[in-house]
């Protein structure tokens, strides 16, 4: 199976970003504790079977004897302990969120691995499952000890424990791997080769796979402009599921270090401008929908849109919130300018980027379009922070405490890829998400989660933009493409060929 990736990724593993391209290649490579299914019940991976103790803070994972890693060498509690303590924790951009809440992980034997945590945390077991939010694969301890995690040649050529194996890497081409023959579950994977193919060109990327030269476009790469004629094409499946686990919004976000920008009012203004219908009529040709929230309406425990109140494109009202914020238009009708950036494989951005450009230049405001690719960006955008406005997709799901918390939390403000990189600080925000995974009544939770909404509709870090609709695109000739709701990020072990 021949798989698109819209940009290289800089490694192979988990553990130091939550980039799609590295994240679709290393589920391959290695395993977590756990998955889920599509209803979002956890399921076995690595641990066989798992206990939960009376008080609902320890969590014993029986790991199952056959794992090996793709050097021939055992898995065991040893990695599971090493791999949370040394790299996960010391690593993983996102980790600040729930690290610290972890007491200690203990080993009894090769196959038993009890995590204890300090207080209750609701979605722990969907946070081990979530293995591209979370960075919790497991990785091999006598690769990784005495080294530096963030620099070890495995990073690049990795030994993992997956259905797969690494072969080989050609910088600019492709990311080959091949079919594990020792792998733990039995039969599996059903597949003898996956090749990653690097297309950042959007139409290059359609050709080729209605050529046949590429098999699998993931649901962020997805030309919507094409669903219709590949949904009529007996050679290729539309599958209308695989984003549900991770339920993807886009967001324009804003640098609040920009002199315009670090104005609440400006943000509400540039909100109140910016024609999210057309967007969604142009860049998405009608598929998905508006985004009104920072949460995905996937999320209907806690979703709520009654704070959108930019629902209703209003440039009498932009404009006078623009001159009352000291910003009136100059001699030549401009206010001020601004950047935007995106990853410059992903068309459906660079359709929405055009779109608020010219929305955004009816309200005075001169837009320059800066796109680069994926790894220029990534550096640019989140390591760098050398941005005005960027399109970029946040995930919502499985559970907002995993994947939304660590956008918008103060401690975030961090030189690493997907976090606060617009700069927000909001301390009542902050004791929100320090709190409410600690409440176990879920009618309390959810409450707590739309005050959160309440404060980010209104303080606008990021400007909500369209929700994703969840759909693949797989050549026929291939079955089991997508098994589980984080479709787009599965490990490929379940497909064969028809």
């Amino acid at each position: 199976m021949i798989i698109a990736v819209e940009g290289e990724p800089t490694v192979l593993t988990g553990h130091l970003s939550t980039d799609v391209s590295a994240i679709m290649v290393a589920t391959n490579l290695f395993n977590g504790l756990i998955g889920f299914d599509f209803n979002f019940k956890p399921t076995p991976d690595l641990a066989e079977r798992w206990e939960i103790s009376q008080d609902g803070l320890g969590y014993t994972f029986f790991l199952n004897p056959r794992a090996k890693w793709h050097d021939g060498k055992p898995v065991t509690s040893a990695d599971v302990e090493y791999s949370f303590k040394e790299i996960v924790a010391k690593t993983h951009p996102r980790a600040g969120t729930w690290w610290p809440l972890v007491e200690t992980i203990t080993t009894d034997g090769p196959q038993k691995a009890t995590t204890r945590l300090k207080a209750p945390y609701a979605p722990f077991l969907t946070l081990l499952g979530n293995l591209g939010g979370s960075g919790s694969f497991i990785m091999p301890k006598h690769i990784y000890e005495g080294t530096d995690a963030k620099t070890n040649p495995a990073n690049r050529r990795p030994i993992g424990s997956g259905p797969f194996k690494f072969a080989r890497w050609e910088p600019g081409s492709h990311i080959e791997l091949v079919r594990n023959p020792e792998y733990f579950k039995p039969d599996l994977p059903r597949l003898d080769r996956l090749v990653f193919q690097i297309t950042p060109d959007s139409s290059a990327r359609l050709l080729a796979f209605e050529k046949g030269d590429v098999d699998l476009l993931h649901a962020y790469i997805v030309p919507y402009e094409a669903v219709a004629k590949l949904r009529a094409d007996r050679r290729f499946e539309v599958i209308d599921r695989g984003l549900e686990g991770v339920a993807t919004n886009e967001f324009l976000l804003l640098n609040l270090r920009h002199e315009a920008l670090k104005h609440k009012a400006v943000r509400q203004a540039l909100a109140y401008a910016i024609d999210r219908t057309q967007i969604r009529d142009k860049a998405l040709f009608g598929l998905g929908k508006i985004a009104r929230s920072p949460i995905n309406s996937g999320l209907s425990w806690i979703y709520t849109d009654r704070f959108d109140v930019y629902a209703t494109r209003d440039l009498a009202k932009a404009g006078a919130m623009l001159d009352a914020a000291g910003f009136p238009r100059k001699a030549d009708g401009k206010r001020f300018a601004l950047r935007v950036t995106w990853d410059s494989g992903k068309d459906t951005e660079q359709r929405g980027c055009a779109i608020i450009r010219a929305s955004l230049a009816e309200l005075g405001v001169d837009v320059t379009l800066q796109p680069f690719d994926r790894a220029t960006y990534i550096d640019r955008a989140f390591r760098q922070w050398d941005f005005d406005m960027a399109l970029q997709n946040f995930t919502t799901g499985p559970d907002p405490t995993i994947s939304v918390s660590v956008r918008y939390h103060t401690a975030q403000i961090k030189k690493a890829p997907f976090i606060n990189a617009m700069g927000y600080s909001n301390k009542a925000l902050d004791a929100i998400f320090d709190a409410e995974f600690k409440e176990l009544d879920r009618a309390k939770r959810a409450a707590m989660w739309v005050e959160a909404q309440r404060h980010l509709m209104d303080d606008l870090p990021v400007i909500p933009i369209w929700e994703y609709p969840s759909l693949n695109v797989a050549s026929a000739k291939f079955a089991d493409t997508v098994v589980t709701p984080s479709g787009y990020l599965d490990s490929r072990e379940y497909a064969y060929q028809r």
